[in-house]
């Protein structure tokens, strides 16, 4: 089995960054505009963020997925300590289901890691069962519910070690 290819977010890599990011969140708003401008990790405090990374996997060397990974200490229900959070990880549906979402969130928790956090957060859509098995097969658990209604959102939490 080949290891997949996971680095940081390179300048030549911001178009397949974006078109990747566009993918997974289909529109436009200020994290995106953000993201086009490079502002998102120059200056992540704008969106509650201590600092703010991108990692990309690679397949032959075109980008096919990545994670958003902040740190933050403003993560509801974590008592204001600071945590790795997963912002946003995608992998394109042809390349799904050979390890790269699970060595995408690896990189993102090594990178929390680096940050001094001992864990890593994600929230989820409650709506999205797949998303959700996915970060438990990824090692996180289940530690609470926030929003209502179709804005539910499952917050999962595991450690970085």
């Amino acid at each position: 089995m080949i290891l997949p290819l996971i680095r940081p977010l390179g300048e030549a890599d911001r178009p397949a960054w974006l078109g990747l990011r566009q993918a997974l969140w289909m529109g436009s708003d200020a994290t995106t505009s953000a993201a086009e401008a490079g502002t998102l990790l120059s200056d992540p405090g704008r969106f509650g963020a201590l600092k703010y990374a991108v990692f990309l996997a690679l397949d032959a060397g075109e980008a096919v997925g990545f994670v958003e990974v902040s740190l933050r200490d403003d993560v509801h229900g974590l008592g204001g300590r600071a945590v790795g959070y997963v912002e946003g990880v995608y992998v394109g549906p042809r390349h799904q289901g050979r390890g790269l979402g699970r060595a995408l969130l690896d990189a993102a928790a090594q990178w929390a890691k680096s940050q001094d956090a001992t864990e890593i957060a994600s929230d989820v859509l409650a709506d999205n069962p797949p998303s959700i098995a996915f970060h438990e097969h990824c090692r996180f658990r289940r530690i609470g519910e926030t929003g209502s209604g179709a804005k539910r959102q499952v917050l999962l939490l595991r450690g970085v070690s």
